[in-house]
């Protein structure tokens, strides 16, 4: 069949024109729609069809691609009301219409698929509000009517990527108009912070997956149910923090959420939990048992907390509770129950091992039973409760306070610095309180010491009953053993009024020792005296810790064996002394009523001041017929002296400066020697010589009054009287270096004394010299003139 040259042609032309269209035609079309877009009112036409009585939808651009269909790009949803809360960005949707609606001129989106795309969702209404950005989302989200079916969904929010599938009836209801108060703002500023802490986590290995099957009418809120929900990462590092891994499953239906399973690594043990919560009633049901060492946890505390800077775990502790509760009253109720083991914690420096206790936390009430833990030395075991108004220890424990001095304020480190504990001691003690405040403590208790020692006084055994109340520690009926010495009685340390009271006290143990736990200022100022065997003791009274000026302490004290007293660096031995010594102020006044001194006896009295800016001491002693011999022998080494002396002498002195001291007294030496002692010895040969048969052991009273003052002593009046004559003497000592400058005048008795009259001043004599060397020569020296008389020299002869 022959076809006509017009049909053939119109037909050529035809088939080249569709084959155009079809390679070159739809290509551009497809090109310029994609780039371009789809005009026409298109886009506000979907933009409608998307819209609901809760959203807005505005959508940028709207294009076709080949493959993906309908492309909407920068899609915004914006509340309906107002449209100023902006709800979502979406970066690419592919847009699926319903075909038979289309044909009937309606537009009806079937379905929405995202690819790629990025998803933010902001948590605030404010424009400038966080957002919560999703990336790399692809989803595939099929609209039925009153039904979003998420057939898929997977994005990666802060490195985590999350897979998500489900199905959701009245998606418009989950929409609420923004409304601003004080719990919104809470929740979002809440969230904002774990958004950002979220944003500073790492993930060194592969990224952490969280998926979920979700399944909810949004009208109804109870109707939510989440299936097959688990998370899982590996190796997570945050801020000053670090996981080795994470596991968590669990599932929410009918108002319960269960989470079987969750489980926290890291490098040294594990968190695990179990927990059980229903919405309805508020109750809850969670299960823990920790292994995990908290120490970097704690070091994100430090800066809220400063108590946790001083806590530090060796090893990892091994906590085991169960949390229940419920809240539907409105007031949770909260019941904790556990047990909890720390093999190895530091605390403010201070090493403890195998702390442990089981414990239960009910409505604000703890109690802690079988607590117990192992310091350095020593043990302790006890309960606590503590309750709103009502604080409970029961404890024993044999700790010594210098094992935990670190815990305490610098002051009291200072105090127990001075104590040492060779034994450990034995404390029991029951406090209750209505907060932990000293103030309000009360309790009572026993303790006992063993060797113990505080400012290097030591004692063998002390024990007592204590109580606890008005900021004061009372110890009653306290039994102290140091050797063969014991104290007892009942002893106030009150920190309310600062003063230390102390009741009917008797000891036979060193004085000194026993007030250097007391005060060690008195104890400095008693202490000089030196008891050959401790003395009785009774003490009575009270010592202000801080104010000096308050003391008011009676010391009585009975001595058979008597003591040592150093004086000018040399020791005066004392026999049997009765003393009595009382602290009123900064004076320690002490009366030595009588004690045996070298064959006699002598009573003392001394004020001594235990301020430091007033470091003075006054004495007032009189001797009564004490051996003589016996004294220049211990001051002077003489070895002839003999004969007693009595006297009085009353000084005034720096402690530590004795050589300075002031004072004045006097002395006589009777049935002596006195020219046994080596300064007044050259007079034995000299009164040999000017009186015949007056000699060496004639000499047997001396009496002199005198002074001192800037290291020598002082007599103006020293009268020696012997058989047939006198001497009379006058000058200094300088005792710190035995320097005389001394004069002295021989007088003879009787008709000698009538004939040597006129020419007494030739028996004037004078000494420069030593104790030891004392050189005495005449004042004046005789010498025979031209006319053979004798006189004096004159001025310029020899």
């Amino acid at each position: 069949m022959k076809v006509p040259p017009v049909v053939h042609f119109l037909g050529k032309n035809v088939i080249r024109l569709f084959l155009v269209l079809i390679f070159v035609g739809v290509p551009v079309t497809a090109i310029y729609l994609r780039e371009v877009g789809i005009g026409f009112g298109a886009k506000e036409a979907l933009a409608r069809a998307l819209r609901s009585e809760a959203i807005h939808v505005s959508i940028g651009r709207l294009a076709f691609d080949p493959f993906s269909g309908l492309l909407a790009e920068k899609v915004l949803i914006r509340e309906a009301v107002g449209r100023e809360r902006l709800l979502a960005k979406l970066s690419d949707v592919s847009v699926s219409l319903n075909m038979s609606e289309l044909t009937s001129g309606r537009i009806k989106v079937d379905r929405l698929s995202l690819s790629r795309a990025s998803v933010s969702l902001p948590i605030a209404a404010e424009s400038n509000a966080r957002r919560i950005e999703f990336e790399d989302v692809n989803a595939e989200v099929i609209l039925l009517g009153d039904q979003l079916r998420l057939s898929r969904f997977e994005g990666v929010f802060e490195r985590v990527r999350i897979v998500l599938s489900g199905q959701f009836l009245n998606p418009d209801a989950v929409i609420i108009p923004s409304r601003r108060g004080q719990q919104q703002e809470s929740q979002q500023e809440v969230l904002g912070r774990v958004l950002e802490e979220l944003s500073s986590v790492q993930y060194p290995g592969s990224a952490p997956i969280l998926r979920a099957d979700i399944e909810a009418d949004l009208a109804k809120p109870d109707s939510l149910t989440v299936s097959n929900a688990s998370f899982r990462a590996g190796r997570i590092v945050g801020n000053g923090w670090a996981l080795r891994d994470v596991e968590v499953s669990g599932e929410y239906a009918n108002g319960i959420l269960r989470i079987p399973r969750f489980i926290v690594r890291d490098e040294r043990g594990s968190l695990e939990l179990s927990a059980e919560w229903t919405t309805s009633s508020g109750s809850f049901d969670v299960a823990i048992l920790s292994t995990i060492h908290p120490g970097q946890f704690l070091k994100l505390l430090e800066d809220k907390n400063p108590l946790f800077k001083d806590v530090r775990f060796g090893e990892s502790p091994q906590i085991e509770a169960r949390v229940v509760g419920e809240s539907s009253s409105g007031r949770p109720a909260v019941r904790v129950t556990g047990m909890a083991l720390f093999p190895e914690v530091l605390l403010k420096s201070v090493p403890f091992r195998n702390a442990g206790f089981s414990f239960a936390w009910k409505d604000g009430t703890f109690y802690g039973r079988d607590v117990r833990l192992s310091a350095k030395r020593g043990d302790f075991a006890g309960a606590v409760w503590i309750a709103p108004n009502d604080i409970r220890l029961d404890a024993t424990t044999t700790i010594p306070a210098t094992e935990l001095q670190a815990l305490f304020d610098p002051k009291t480190r200072e105090f127990i610095s001075r104590m040492e504990f060779k034994d450990l001691p034995d404390i029991q003690v029951a406090i209750r309180a209505p907060k932990l405040d000293f103030a309000s403590l009360r309790g009572q208790g026993r303790f006992k010491l063993g060797r113990t020692a505080m400012r290097g006084a030591w004692l063998d055994s002390a024990e007592a009953n204590f109580e606890i109340g008005d900021r004061c520690v009372t110890y009653r009926n306290f039994l102290v053993r140091r050797g063969e010495g014991k104290g007892t009685g009942s002893f106030a340390y009150d920190v309310g009024r600062q003063e230390a009271r102390l009741y009917g006290i008797r000891s036979t143990m060193v004085p000194s020792d026993v007030l250097m736990w007391i005060d060690p200022k008195i104890a400095e100022a008693v202490m000089p005296y030196r008891f050959r065997s401790p003395p009785s003791v009774a003490v009575d009274g009270m010592v202000h810790l801080k104010d000096a000026t308050k003391n008011n302490l009676s010391i009585g004290i009975e001595s058979a064996a008597g003591l040592e007293y150093d004086l000018l660096k040399r020791t005066l031995p004392f026999g049997k002394t009765s003393a009595q010594v009382n602290v009123v102020g900064t004076k320690v006044r002490a009366n030595v009523k009588r004690a045996a001194f070298m064959g006699g006896d002598t009573s003392l009295k001394a004020i001594v001041s235990i301020d430091a800016k007033d470091p003075t001491f006054g004495v007032d002693v009189q001797l009564n017929r004490v051996n003589f011999a016996q004294l220049t022998k211990l001051y002077f080494d003489y070895d002839d002296s003999k004969g007693v002396m009595s006297g009085k002498y009353k000084f005034d002195a720096l402690q530590g400066r004795e050589n300075l001291m002031r004072g004045s007294g006097s002395i006589r030496i009777e049935d002596g020697n006195v020219f046994a002692i080596p300064v007044l010895g050259p007079f034995s040969e000299i009164l040999g010589t000017l009186l015949p048969g007056v000699g060496y052991q004639t000499a047997r009273v001396a009496t002199a009054d005198f002074s001192v003052a800037n290291e020598v002593i002082n007599t103006k009046n020293l009268l020696i009287e012997g058989a047939g004559f006198s001497m009379i003497g006058a000058g200094d000592i300088f005792f710190m270096t035995s320097r005389l400058d001394m004069s002295m005048r021989v007088n003879a008795k009787g008709i000698p004394g009538l004939v040597f009259y006129p020419v007494s001043k030739l028996f004037e004599y004078v000494s420069t010299g030593t104790v030891a060397d004392p050189g005495w020569r005449p004042k004046i020296i005789p010498r025979i003139d031209s006319d053979g008389e004798g006189a004096p020299p004159k001025p310029g002869r020899r």
